[in-house]
């Protein structure tokens, strides 16, 4: 019984590292200045020899909903903030004003909601085949195993109630970011 307990968690691990993955590539998708100055805190500068996140070396504003302001505590350091958001590649440049760096977001039309939709549910549909995937291998191993058959298939069965409920967990998120897309 060792054996299945181990091949359950494994592969509830496996599966929330799928579901945690997609949230992260999700959580990335520009939506305003909110969404962006989280996800522009963690880009790593170089400076001072060793990288630092963004948030250790200055200050990010939210100016309005499609601007934002950075200040950085050293002015020697605004060349390298400059490059290190160029590197990110988030689909803006930023303006680099002497003291501070400005970074004007575009406006998202309807047109480009609805691709960011169609990207957001490929990345969901693909996150659910790796799930099912999981599935797939942990019966496989469950099979291999020297139990009974009514053990095996109960196992198989626990299983599969985990991959629907990540599933599920993946749909709702993907309908929470929906909305969230096009309410903005």
């Amino acid at each position: 019984m060792d054996e299945l307990n181990n091949i359950f968690s494994s592969c509830k691990e496996k599966m929330e590292e799928i579901f945690k993955k997609l949230t992260k590539e999700i959580h990335r998708v520009r939506l305003g200045s909110k969404s962006v100055s989280s996800f522009l805190g963690k880009i790593k500068i170089k400076c001072y020899g060793t990288f630092f996140s963004l948030t250790e070396v200055a200050n990010i504003s939210i100016i309005d909903n499609m601007n934002i302001s950075i200040h950085p505590w050293d002015r020697t350091i605004i060349s390298n903030i400059e490059k290190a958001i160029i590197n990110a590649n988030l689909g803006f440049m930023p303006t680099n004003k002497g003291d501070s760096i400005h970074i004007h977001l575009p406006i998202i039309t309807e047109e480009s909601r609805k691709n960011l939709i169609k990207k957001i549910k490929s990345q969901t549909e693909h996150a659910k085949i790796l799930v099912r995937e999981i599935r797939k291998k942990n019966n496989q191993y469950i099979r291999k195993l020297k139990i009974s058959e009514d053990i095996s298939k109960t196992g198989e069965n626990y299983i599969q109630k985990m991959t629907s409920e990540y599933i599920q967990k993946i749909e709702n998120f993907f309908i929470h970011k929906e909305k969230e897309i096009l309410k903005i």
